[in-house]
């Protein structure tokens, strides 16, 4: 062996003991169930891992009032019902015949009115695109809340949206033995927290990914929604069995 081939064999060594010493790992899960899943350990800092949602905490803490406070409502068309409205975190998803457009924003700016909200938010088509200040208002209408926006195909008028019945696509028996907990409970956190940021949503696809804190004896998973804007929600399952879906 040169001294180059050995030299490169110590760093693998020294980096597998560092993986395995840091007490996290990632697991990607086939969902084919003929085939056996395959297991990557990858380094992370061990801070992200403890709380791979803070990010997501902030966000939702600051989300109280304003545009954001509209995350998870549901609206149709004031002249148009053939036309429907999700608002999702980031994304103004829009329906009509089957079709799905969608309309990233950031809120650039807001004033809350004794008739509404006008705010300012950076949209555009494509989260490659380059994003514009578009103004949306929302204000009453006689017994209707109303937003309307430029960015949008029309104004919408707010409605409240039943329950309806979340399925699930790709959920194998590799989530109960990534999770150490039943199925059952994880798709029913899924489902409360899909009510609330995405009703539109009837579908959840397990993402097939989870991140193992082995020292904290936590496990964290991904389910995506069918929503148009792909929203995300991470399933978190802590030490003393309890659930939580962000």
């Amino acid at each position: 062996m040169t001294r180059k081939n050995k030299l490169m064999l110590a760093a693998a060594i020294v980096a597998a003991v560092l993986l395995v010493g840091s007490g996290v790992a990632r697991c990607t899960l086939a969902q084919n169930g003929s085939t056996e899943g395959r297991a990557a350990v990858e380094s992370a800092e061990e801070a992200a891992v403890e709380n791979p949602q803070s990010e997501t905490d902030a966000a939702d803490g600051e989300a109280s009032s304003g545009i954001e406070s509209l995350v998870g409502t549901s609206w149709v068309g004031v002249d148009d019902a053939t036309h429907s409205l999700s608002i999702v975190k980031g994304a103004f998803v829009e329906t009509k015949d089957g079709g799905t457009e969608v309309t990233y924003w950031t809120l650039d700016g807001e004033e809350l009115l004794s008739s509404g909200i006008e705010a300012t938010v950076l949209a555009s088509k494509s989260m490659t695109d380059a994003a514009s200040p578009v103004l949306v208002s929302v204000s009453s209408d006689g017994a209707d809340t109303v937003l309307r926006s430029d960015a949008l195909a029309c104004a919408y008028r707010q409605v409240q949206v039943g329950d309806r019945s979340l399925s699930f696509t790709g959920v194998t028996s590799k989530l109960e033995e990534a999770m150490g907990i039943d199925a059952a409970k994880i798709e029913a956190a899924v489902s409360a927290r899909a009510a609330a940021v995405s009703p539109s949503a009837t579908r959840a696809i397990w993402d097939a990914e989870a991140w193992i804190d082995y020292a904290n004896n936590a496990a964290t998973t991904t389910f995506t929604l069918d929503d148009g804007a792909s929203t995300m929600i991470s399933v978190t399952r802590s030490s003393d069995g309890t659930i939580e879906a962000l």
